[in-house]
């Protein structure tokens, strides 16, 4: 085979037609971190106990169970806030007891937020609709948050990524919730059709962005194709 002449340019790759992932990822890690802070200081006033920053509706059940509403807030603030910092490969690879003892951290934070959920969710608003949906959101988040600290233990590394995207997916349901019944709102739907919906796409949706997320995971392996079936003889 000859040798390519030096003399004859060769063509440069077409680095427009590849993404810059890394541009990507950072922009994503900015959004969800700037939503996570705007979700814990609009959250937080609730941990003031003050009746005036409570939902009308649930006012008096807030006040009458003020301490499962200050565990499933003050968990989920402590997660929400917690949660970015966990997704730093470089604070991964540079500070790893920091990563461990942020994520021990956050574990503690969903366990108060998942249970404090569990206790609140049957007195919700719009039953038994929206009071089913926020015990699946608990549910879900306190597995899928085990789940990554029982990977973690294991050494498996892809599969407590995997978890751990999912928990911070439906920790982010605080968020969700918070533009779905605003984004209702304008629409023209009665608050308890929001309020009820909001209840199952607020973690829903979120999970659906986290699988994207996860299929995207360096390491992972691609999901098989199935095998083509044989058309029947004859």
């Amino acid at each position: 085979m000859n040798a390519p002449d030096p003399r004859v340019p060769t063509a440069a790759p077409d680095t427009a037609a590849v993404p810059n992932t890394g541009s990507a990822r950072r922009a994503g890690w900015w959004t969800v971190t700037a939503l996570a802070f705007l979700t814990a200081l609009f959250t937080a006033r609730y941990l003031t106990l003050d009746p005036a920053v409570f939902l009308d509706q649930q006012r008096a059940v807030y006040l009458a169970h003020r301490g499962s509403l200050v565990l499933h807030v003050g968990g989920g603030v402590l997660a929400v806030l917690l949660g970015p910092w966990q997704f730093l490969p470089r604070l991964r690879a540079r500070r790893p007891g920091l990563h461990r003892l942020t994520g021990r951290l956050y574990l503690l934070a969903v366990l108060a937020a998942g249970t404090g959920g569990l206790l609140m969710a049957p007195r919700g608003l719009v039953g038994p609709v929206a009071p089913i949906g926020f015990t699946g959101l608990a549910v879900l988040l306190l597995l899928s948050s085990a789940l990554a600290w029982r990977a973690a233990r294991r050494r498996d590394i892809l599969r407590h990524r995997a978890w751990a995207v999912r928990s911070y997916a439906l920790i982010l349901a605080a968020a969700t919730l918070r533009i779905w019944l605003p984004v209702m709102d304008l629409a023209g739907v009665p608050f308890e059709q929001a309020y009820a919906t909001a209840a199952w796409t607020c973690w829903l949706i979120n999970l659906v962005v986290a699988e994207h997320v996860i299929a995207r995971l360096p390491g992972l392996p691609p999901i098989p194709a199935p095998a083509p079936t044989a058309p029947p003889a004859g």
